[in-house]
């Protein structure tokens, strides 16, 4: 099982291609506005070469202007030949066909996943175990949409044969199954998105004027959200750029669960949220998982 650091700026690449991390993914996983340039996009697969790391390219969902600039930068990655590119939208999954070269790679926002909603826990533990009701709510809460045959064969038909789950301990023993299916998994580590919208309110409540000239204060900046109902259960949700998460720990427990199961990749995300920003702290975080 491979250990990947994913970031989406190349001060916090370096210090990723300094652990000891066997690949590296570079872009922004929610933000079209966060998609690099062509030329940072080449100088962060220089660095990745330059270590002998694994190099892989990932985009958010992009309007038809992300659409355009995406559209410019295949090329680039078609001739490296053997990079992957993580999808998070179906008309970049269209674009990728045309390249050959490239392997698609599906990204979370393809997948629905049940037990993302912050409320899973308390609608499993709510009901009676062997009933029918409860053994609904388990089944729901332990599956992703690619856990229904028509859905792997409608990915793997535009070639996919990777994608990306959440780190969401309820679905782990449904994994085999998609894995018995020819898909390789990967599994990120701490941040599950909860929701996630075109327009960052992040930015608003900040003041940005427009996207375009935004100054990207999530570079830097994550805030908690505050909410009596959510403290009265216990809840606690983060706001990072246009995205709301929810942080899970992992354990070495989960970590050795997920090796026992075949999983191909787990991935750890460099971001204020998770404070993941030098390669120490990285190399200490693999070691405390016992990887």
């Amino acid at each position: 099982m491979k250990i990947s650091v994913q970031t989406d700026n190349l001060r916090l690449l370096r210090e990723a291609l300094n652990s000891n991390c066997s690949s590296v993914r570079f872009g922004s996983e929610f933000c079209e506005h966060l998609l690099a340039n062509l030329g940072i996009l080449e100088r962060a697969y220089e660095l990745a070469c330059e270590e002998e790391k694994e190099f892989t390219y990932v985009t958010p969902r992009l309007s038809n202007a992300g659409i355009e600039k995406l559209t410019e930068q295949l090329p680039f990655l078609s001739e490296k030949e053997e990079v992957s590119v993580v999808v998070n939208d179906f008309g970049a999954l269209n674009i990728l066909r045309h390249y050959p070269n490239l392997h698609p790679h599906l990204g979370r926002h393809l997948i629905m996943v049940p037990a993302r909603s912050p409320w899973a826990d308390k609608h499993i533990q709510g009901e009676e175990p062997f009933s029918e009701r409860g053994r609904w709510i388990r089944d729901l809460y332990s599956s992703t949409s690619l856990n229904y045959q028509a859905t792997i064969e409608l990915y793997r038909s535009y070639g996919c044969q990777r994608a990306d789950v959440d780190w969401v301990p309820h679905i782990f023993p449904s994994l085999g199954f998609l894995m018995e299916n020819g898909l390789r998994l990967s599994v990120h580590l701490h941040l599950v998105p909860v929701t996630f919208t075109r327009r960052c309110h992040m930015a608003r409540f900040l003041g940005e004027k427009s996207p375009e000239e935004c100054s990207k204060p999530c570079l830097g900046r994550a805030f908690l959200l505050r909410n009596e109902v959510l403290k009265a259960v216990g809840l606690e949700f983060f706001l990072h750029g246009n995205a709301v998460f929810r942080l899970e720990q992992p354990s070495p427990e989960d970590v050795a669960e997920l090796k026992r199961l075949g999983i191909a990749e787990l991935i750890l995300t460099m971001n204020p949220l998770t404070k993941i920003d030098t390669a120490g702290k990285i190399d200490d975080l693999v070691l405390s998982l016992g990887l």
